[in-house]
Order: C-alpha cells, then sequence, then structure tokens
C-alpha cells in the first residue's frame, strides 16, 4: 500500500541516499546481500526517471514499497484544465540480468515478469529490466517483435544498463510500446533535477501545483529512504 504519511523523493535525492549507504556497506555488499535489495530497486528505477525527466520534463517522485508488490511506487502531478491538480501513481517492477543468466534478455524479461502467471501485473505497472551483465548484446527490434508475439498486461517495458565505456552513463530502452533511446549521465542529471527533493502529497486540493511549501530541514537518513532496517544492517557489518 502506499504511505502518504511518508516523504516522497526525488530520483535525484534517491541516488544521493544511495551513494550514502555504497559508502558505508560497499557496492560488494549492496549487490549480493538481499537486505539491501530495495536499494538497487530504487536506484535502477530512479535512473529511469532522469531519463524520462529528460525525455518529456515530468517532476517524477518516488517511494519504496513496504510490501511484496510493487517494488517501487512512483508519482507525477497534472494540471488539468477547470479542475483539481491530478495526482497519478505508477508501479515500478525492477528485475535485473545478472552475470550468470543464459537465456536472451527478452526470454529472461517474457519468463520473469511478462508471461509468468503467478506474475498478476496490471497496466500501470512498469517493467524494468537492469542489465547487469556486462557486455550482453541486445538486438533492440528482434527483442519487440518477440514482444509482440505474446499477451501481456503490463502496457511499458524498459531496458537499462551501463555504458562500457562510460558507467557513469546509462542507456535507457523502451521497448515496448515503442522503441526509444535515452542516454542518461546519472551523475550530472541528479545534479540538474528540479527542486523540491522531498515532499508530502494531498489529493486534489489545489488548481495549480505548487512545490513552494515542500521544503523540509528534516536530516536525510538513507534507511528510512529504502525501508532499511538501521539497528540490524549496522550490528550485521559492524558499522557505528
Amino acid at each position: 500500500m502506499i504511505d502518504m504519511a511518508k516523504y516522497w523523493y526525488s530520483p535525484a535525492y534517491v541516488i544521493h541516499m544511495a551513494e550514502e549507504i555504497i559508502k558505508v556497506y560497499g557496492q560488494e555488499n549492496i549487490d549480493k546481500d538481499t537486505l539491501f535489495q530495495k536499494v538497487g530497486e530504487m536506484k535502477c528505477a530512479a535512473i529511469m526517471l532522469l531519463g524520462l525527466h529528460k525525455a518529456f520534463g515530468t517532476h517524477f517522485f518516488m517511494q519504496s514499497s513496504l510490501d511484496q508488490f510493487p517494488d517501487v511506487w512512483t508519482l507525477y502531478q497534472e494540471e488539468i484544465p477547470d479542475k483539481n491538480v491530478d495526482t497519478k501513481y505508477q508501479t515500478v517492477e525492477v528485475v535485473t540480468y545478472e552475470t550468470h543468466t543464459s537465456i536472451p534478455v527478452v526470454d529472461f524479461i517474457l519468463k520473469n515478469k511478462l508471461v509468468n502467471p503467478k506474475k498478476a501485473y496490471d497496466e500501470e505497472t512498469i517493467i524494468l529490466c537492469y542489465i547487469r551483465k556486462a557486455g550482453t548484446f541486445i538486438d533492440f527490434d528482434l527483442l519487440y517483435k518477440k514482444l509482440g508475439q505474446h499477451k501481456f498486461k503490463p502496457s511499458r517495458v524498459f531496458v537499462i544498463g551501463n555504458k562500457m565505456e562510460n558507467p557513469q552513463i546509462f542507456k535507457l530502452t523502451q521497448v515496448w510500446p515503442v522503441i526509444h533511446h535515452e542516454d542518461i549521465d546519472y551523475v550530472e542529471a541528479t545534479k540538474a533535477y528540479p527542486l523540491p527533493h522531498r515532499r508530502f502529497f494531498k489529493k486534489g486540493i489545489s488548481k495549480k501545483i505548487n512545490n513552494k511549501f515542500a521544503t523540509s530541514r528534516v536530516r536525510p537518513n538513507p534507511y528510512e529512504v529504502f525501508n532499511l532496517g538501521e539497528q540490524l544492517l549496522k550490528k550485521k557489518y559492524n558499522v557505528h
């Protein structure tokens, strides 16, 4: 369930908080310990939102889900003429193509998310496949063609991964329902992302989007951003 009593965070803020966690525990532990799973999912979704902001100019916010589904909640607002501001929510499911994965990317996405009978996603669910396996070649035209041979409900499917020549650059590709590519320098995009980076939301209370009231001086806490058990992790990794 969405917790409207909690902060929503910009993708830039999420990336910043992910870096704070990585500084403390190390990237290797973040990648292998399932207790940190939300860090990877949120960071990956945040980079995707940076790409969507680059493409469409939309100011996104996000929140880590407390439930098994979805991985991430996202939110944006639209001003509707003669009506209150419309707040729109989307769910993001992140699936990681690991170094040991051997089947083609399209089959991996289909098997794990799109045609899996145990995964009953709706039309508003965004499927995001993170390519962690270095050197993975993807024929996007063939991938799109194979997706078109199956029926599934999610209306948008994305693939994201680092460029080998520059790990700071991510390539985000929408592979369904159309093919679209965006290169994202996630460090520079994070620096340039518009304020505010944290805020509360209420539904339908104004005619205009107003972020001015949303500033906060609460001390940043990455454990809260990713719903991590702070004391459990500090004890496990002997962090003081």
